[in-house]
């Protein structure tokens, strides 16, 4: 009797071991990253920091709510598009960078303990020691790293079903993956319609006396413009955000169609070009055709480079190719604010966003172009009068 009751007493602790053993099983999975590490991450996802500003950017659109701690703090430009709740977060760094890494291993550890990490995610463009650096930092902190590839554009709707898998956000990842899907698609169209007859620009990123800087050809930063026009600053001889630097003399011999200027406060630079006399001899801007990117919660042309440049493409296509690209650009604005940043803007928000985004009124660039007339001169005034009167004279006299 004893030996039975000690046997359903094993199978009883035997079936309570496997039923936790299953439970653990199920409230875990394997996810492989798109450097083909397998991470076993929680079933459902609640708690992520972001590695670097387009991790940020990307996890932001996806949902704001995972956020536990942020890469970098924002900006006051920045914060009034931001969740509130964000901007009183603990900031973790970035792993990865132009710099050395901010990410601090110990920090990590530190701070899991708090916020009990579920994901450190990075995002971006894959590194050759990616797979071994990521490897390291998971088991020197304890904490799960995913990395994402989004470094093209054709990139991002694939990426966007990955952090869906990768977050537990399926639905969220496939919304935005077909939203990105569907406008490359009526980019591809209507870039095929213009063929060779692109406008020809350059993107100016910032200006200090004869020196200009601007993103050249081929660059990582130039994507969507290479994309939609012929960018007239020679191929990229630096990776930087800011481009190369030319001289006043290259601007005049270059003479684009349009001038793309970068945002700062006060629009300085904008307004450098406006009136600065050797700018002013330019096609561009004797035409009307400068104009301010956007900025806010980050720079439409990029800084850095991610999902924001679609909002450059929508822009500068309804710019430039307006006969082709016919949409009202302040409803697609409106959409893109709405479904990526989950943020309304109001009339006010887009027209200072847009402030000098868009054309000028007909009225307006006529009275702009035109040179006013002078005021008849006194002596060729009393003139007329006089011819008046004696042809008056002469009717009178007959």
């Amino acid at each position: 009797m004893k030996t039975v009751v000690k046997m359903l007493m094993v199978l009883v602790l035997l079936s309570g071991t496997a039923v936790a053993f299953c439970s653990a099983a199920e409230e875990t999975r394997i996810f492989v990253d798109d450097v083909g590490r397998e991470i076993t991450l929680p079933v459902k996802i609640d708690a992520v920091s972001p590695s670097g500003p387009l991790a940020q950017i990307v996890l932001y659109s996806l949902d704001q709510d995972l956020f536990v701690s942020v890469s970098s703090e924002f900006t006051d430009a920045q914060a009034k598009y931001i969740d509130p709740r964000l901007l009183t977060l603990p900031v973790t760094g970035q792993f990865y960078g132009s710099k050395a890494s901010t990410m601090n291993p110990e920090s990590i550890m530190e701070l899991n303990k708090q916020l009990n990490i579920d994901v450190v995610l990075d995002i971006g463009e894959a590194k050759q020691t990616m797979k071994p650096d990521l490897d390291d930092i998971q088991s020197k902190t304890g904490v799960a790293f995913a990395f994402v590839t989004q470094n093209k554009l054709e990139e991002i709707p694939g990426s966007y079903v990955k952090l869906g898998e990768l977050l537990s956000r399926p639905e969220r990842g496939r919304e935005l993956s077909d939203y990105v899907t569907a406008l490359l698609a009526e980019f591809d169209n209507g870039m095929t319609t213009i063929g060779d007859h692109k406008k020809s620009l350059i993107y100016v990123t910032a200006i200090d006396g004869n020196s200009v800087s601007m993103i050249g050809e081929g660059s990582y930063h130039a994507e969507v413009i290479d994309y939609v026009a012929s960018n007239l600053a020679k191929s990229a001889a630096s990776g930087s955000g800011t481009g190369d630097e030319y001289t006043m003399e290259d601007i005049l011999q270059l003479n684009p169609d349009y001038i793309i200027v970068g945002y700062v406060d006060g629009h300085t630079y904008y307004n450098t070009i406006m009136n600065d006399p050797m700018w002013r001899s330019l096609s561009a801007v004797k035409n009307g055709n400068v104009y301010e990117a956007p900025y806010g919660p980050y720079s439409w042309m990029g800084g850095p480079p991610s999902i924001q440049r679609l909002l450059s493409m929508i822009w500068l296509g309804n710019l430039m190719y307006p006969d082709v690209f016919d949409y009202d650009i302040d409803e697609r604005v409106r959409e893109f604010y709405s479904l990526f940043f989950r943020y309304d803007l109001t009339g006010a928000e887009l027209d200072d966003l847009m402030v000098y985004a868009k054309p000028a009124p007909a009225s307006a660039s006529a009275q702009a172009t035109t040179p006013a007339q002078a005021p008849a001169p006194l002596f060729g005034l009393l003139a007329g009068l006089a011819a008046a009167a004696v042809v008056a004279g002469r009717g009178r006299s007959r």
